[in-house]
């Protein structure tokens, strides 16, 4: 028998906490009529496999984004190297930002200060499909998708070899919220040996760890990867790849 065994919701579920949303008058309306549908054991699957208690994360002040390059390895270690099926599961994610991680939720992503609360219900509570952006925008999915694609265990690249660090990819994604879309909200950043080879480019600081800057190499990769299956390159050819794309865009800014 499964002592604490992961769950995650119906596609019922999330057909009825969208309706409740979309009826809903306030945040606390719609947190109430969620709790109550989460609450109904028909809107529960017990998944075949046993998670234990996670530990809690520590969501910082208000618009302190820094606390999550230490929730990210967290959130990865609670819920290990899931496969890219389950991983993508919308009713696992929601079930977590619902439940799981509800205190957490509450405080880093509120709803009661925020003008249009319904939406950020849907970007970062609430995941009606499993899109890249919206893996990348849910408040919890996010956490462990972008820790899944800078995990170094062996500290064999670079980051995380000087720091002696596993995580120190993921903790580089996490200096700034602009980074995560910057980089993984493209097709070119499900490809981890990419991903790292710009994190690398980016510690470098200055006009190279801008979101600017970023955001146009990301694209410029973008457009090379639509002609040219980058993610066979070896790291060093990516890194020549990176450094003739960056001045041009340097001079640009």
């Amino acid at each position: 028998m499964q002592e604490n065994p992961a769950r995650a919701l119906t596609f019922e579920a999330l057909v009825k906490l969208k309706a409740a949303l979309d009826t809903a008058e306030s945040p606390d309306d719609f947190l109430a009529s969620a709790d109550a549908i989460i609450k109904n054991p028909e809107n529960l699957l017990t998944l075949p496999f046993d998670t234990g208690n996670p530990d809690p994360l520590d969501p910082g002040s208000a618009g302190d984004t820094g606390r999550d390059a230490d929730n990210a390895p967290q959130v990865y270690e609670f819920l290990g190297a899931l496969d890219r099926a389950n991983a993508s599961d919308r009713r696992l994610w929601t079930y977590l930002t619902f439940v799981v991680y509800r205190d957490y939720m509450e405080k880093r992503w509120p709803l009661t200060e925020v003008r249009n609360w319904k939406s950020r219900v849907q970007d970062r509570w609430l995941m009606l499909n499993a899109s890249r952006g919206k893996l990348v925008r849910n408040g919890i999915s996010r956490l462990w998708w972008v820790t899944s694609l800078t995990y170094d265990p062996k500290c064999k690249h670079a980051l995380s070899k000087v720091s002696g660090d596993p995580f120190a990819y993921t903790r580089e994604v996490f200096r700034n919220e602009d980074r995560i879309n910057s980089l993984f909200d493209r097709e070119a950043g499900a490809l981890p040996v990419l991903v790292r080879s710009v994190l690398e480019h980016a510690s470098q600081g200055g006009v190279y760890g801008t979101d600017k800057h970023l955001a146009g190499l990301m694209k410029e990769l973008t457009l090379v990867y639509g002609y040219r299956d980058i993610g066979f390159l070896h790291e060093d050819d990516l890194r020549s790849l990176i450094a003739e794309s960056a001045p041009a865009l340097k001079n640009a800014e």
